[in-house]
């Protein structure tokens, strides 16, 4: 009796499968008026800070794989073509991107400004600020669906 009772709630545990984890979609900022479209495809403006992360949808946190990440950040002369590069996440959704350490331009503290689109999802602009004194950071990003 105590045996078939145990196969029984082997059966439905697995039959309710995994439990899904939830993603919340990042929120994103008002559009930045240094922002300029089509940065050109590069993962390196420079060298000094090293930006990684993985872009997923909301809801079942699966990557997205082809998503574009535009950036662009301010350096000691301001907000320069130099300092923007886009680039296009790998098969499990994941960026880097290599860049000098931001520079503040006259406002909030150093950042580095992200544009974020993949097909079938919302865009989102967003912004990284980096601890001082740091070489490296990863910063997630999750999109919603366009539905």
């Amino acid at each position: 009796m105590q045996r078939a009772l145990f196969l029984c709630v082997v059966l439905v545990v697995l039959a309710a499968g995994p439990v899904m984890a939830q993603c919340k979609p990042t929120p994103g900022n008002v559009l930045d008026l240094s922002y300029a479209p089509t940065a050109p495809k590069r993962a390196s403006v420079g060298s000094g800070f090293v930006l990684t992360g993985t872009v997923r949808e909301s809801g079942d946190c699966r990557p997205i794989a082809g998503a574009t990440v535009e950036f662009w950040l301010a350096g000691p002369n301001g907000y320069t073509d130099k300092l923007r590069g886009t680039v296009v996440a790998d098969k499990n959704g994941r960026y880097r991107f290599q860049s000098p350490f931001p520079v503040a331009s006259g406002g909030p503290p150093p950042h580095i400004h992200m544009n974020v689109a993949a097909d079938a999802f919302l865009p989102i602009q967003t912004e990284v600020f980096p601890r001082s004194g740091t070489a490296s950071g990863t910063f997630d990003i999750v999109l919603d669906p366009a539905d």
